[in-house]
């Protein structure tokens, strides 16, 4: 039998290294070959995700305006009380953006008119309207987390925001809203109800503002006027979501 010389040659499988020593393989003169095998180990392709973030208190903002020099206000309705077929009609024809804070009972009453919204995103009002710094502990955290799941029940997706109603919060809110998975606690500038836009010693509106309404039965009335407003100081409506992130 006579002996024959193999090249070396490296091999790589998913990143592992294969030994390429040089080997001498036997060679069979009658014509038949014997060959080698190399077993290549396995490589584990377990992606080990890592822990979501456990929100404590000091990660929660509160915003009264978004800071950006984009020409953009921002349209946020309250409570949830009174929706309409004129309304909806108004909001889909104009494609208004509106960022909701309903609370959900009222979310939940109204939620195929809600669902239909194509440019609504929908965020965190309470459960019932709680006046949030006279309840309990465990009150508190029914009113924020419970309308949190009230909310991805109806749109498939978390509240990223938590607006307290009548904007009354204090330190033990704030920890609330951190342990209910938010991070911003939103306030306002600007209010806009019954066809009058108030604006704290300011003749006209500015990038950033975040502007306070409420479903009530004048709401088409006011998006009417305030949209007027809007386009007469050279800003346009937009999403917080785009904003705040």
């Amino acid at each position: 039998m006579a002996t024959s010389a193999v090249c070396s040659t490296t091999v790589l499988a998913q990143g592992v290294p294969v030994d390429t020593t040089s080997t001498t393989v036997p060679v069979d003169t009658t014509g038949t070959t014997t060959t080698t095998t190399t077993t290549v180990p396995q490589v584990s392709t377990t992606v080990v995700k890592p822990k979501p973030k456990v929100l404590k208190g000091k990660d929660v903002k509160v915003v009264y305006k978004v800071k950006t020099t984009d020409p953009v206000v921002f349209i946020t309705i309250d409570d949830g009380s009174t929706v309409t077929p004129s309304l909806a009609k108004y909001l889909d024809r104009n494609k208004i953006p509106v960022t909701t804070f309903a609370v959900s009972v009222m979310l939940w009453k109204h939620r195929e008119w809600f669902r239909d919204r194509k440019y609504m995103t929908f965020e965190n009002h309470t459960w019932n309207h709680a006046h949030m710094t006279l309840v309990s502990a465990a009150q508190r955290k029914h009113e924020v987390c419970g309308a949190s799941q009230v909310a991805r029940n109806v749109a498939k997706e978390s509240p990223m925001y938590f607006r307290p109603p009548g904007g009354s919060f204090n330190s033990k809110v704030i920890n609330t809203v951190a342990k209910c998975g938010m991070k911003y606690l939103v306030m306002w500038n600007v209010e806009a109800d019954g066809g009058v836009v108030r604006m704290a010693g300011r003749g006209k509106l500015g990038p950033g503002d975040i502007i306070l309404m409420h479903y009530l039965p004048s709401l088409e009335r006011s998006l009417v006027h305030l949209m007027e407003q809007i386009k007469r100081n050279g800003l346009k409506p937009a999403l917080l979501r785009d904003y705040l992130t």
